[in-house]
């Protein structure tokens, strides 16, 4: 049986801003397609979404590989610079990017088999990469499963809605699990703060918002989630 990751809701209380005033650090947004403000900050992404594939997908895969050579050759600099607020003592490498988002959509007009084609050759260049992979999964969570058996890169499943239920689903399978602004707050309160990130997606706006709404459901300071963000960064991007 696998673990069990739920955990109770955490209280509410009333003026959190005031018991915990807004930090200086750095707001870590995990997923977004817009350029973020001052004191935010967003993580390089390459992949091909199931909404915009057709059958010249691999053509298309061979221009994103080209991107993500020419991110590494010019973005190369100490982990540590990356990871201010943790102080993180590591070795260079390049930035932190993730492959995505890719994945699998049912209710799109994108045909299903040019799906799989296309998002299992993602799943290998995450691998042979040794990068994260940013999931966009509609309907179709079972072919995601049987996918993911044998990889070693985290996947983080992004925009999640799902109740609890589904939430303690993909826990047991290793997910981590990115909030959008749309969420399930039973979800939101019973995640591991340890495998949680934060996401505006397509939303041309601060993420701030987000981040104050999350820390009074959990009850915690906002500096506490931040802090975390990073960590759960750290923990996935320098494996």
């Amino acid at each position: 049986m696998g673990r069990t990751w739920l955990r109770p809701c955490a209280r509410e209380i009333p003026f959190l801003s005031q018991l915990f005033p807004r930090p200086t650090l750095t707001y870590l947004n995990i997923h977004t397609h817009s350029q973020p403000p001052e004191g935010e900050q967003t993580i390089a992404s390459f992949g091909l979404h199931p909404w915009h594939l057709n059958e010249e997908w691999p053509d298309q895969l061979k221009a994103v590989e080209k991107q993500i050579d020419q991110h590494i050759k010019s973005s190369s600099l100490p982990t540590a610079a990356f990871f201010p607020d943790l102080q993180a003592a590591a070795p260079s490498q390049p930035l932190p990017f993730f492959i995505g988002e890719c994945g699998l959509d049912r209710l799109c007009p994108t045909p299903y088999d040019i799906q799989l084609d296309a998002f299992k050759a993602q799943i290998r260049l995450s691998e042979q990469l040794s990068r994260p992979l940013i999931l966009h999964c509609v309907k179709a969570i079972d072919d995601v499963l049987q996918l993911k058996k044998g990889t070693r890169q985290p996947w983080i499943w992004h925009g999640f809605r799902g109740k609890p239920q589904q939430l303690l689903q993909l826990l047991n399978h290793g997910f981590y699990v990115s909030f959008g602004l749309h969420f399930n707050e039973a979800s939101i309160s019973q995640c591991p703060l340890e495998r949680l990130f934060l996401e505006t997606d397509d939303a041309p706006q601060s993420i701030v918002p987000l981040y104050e709404a999350v820390a009074r459901r959990r009850f915690i300071a906002i500096t506490t989630l931040q802090t975390q963000m990073w960590r759960n960064l750290k923990a996935v991007a320098c494996r």
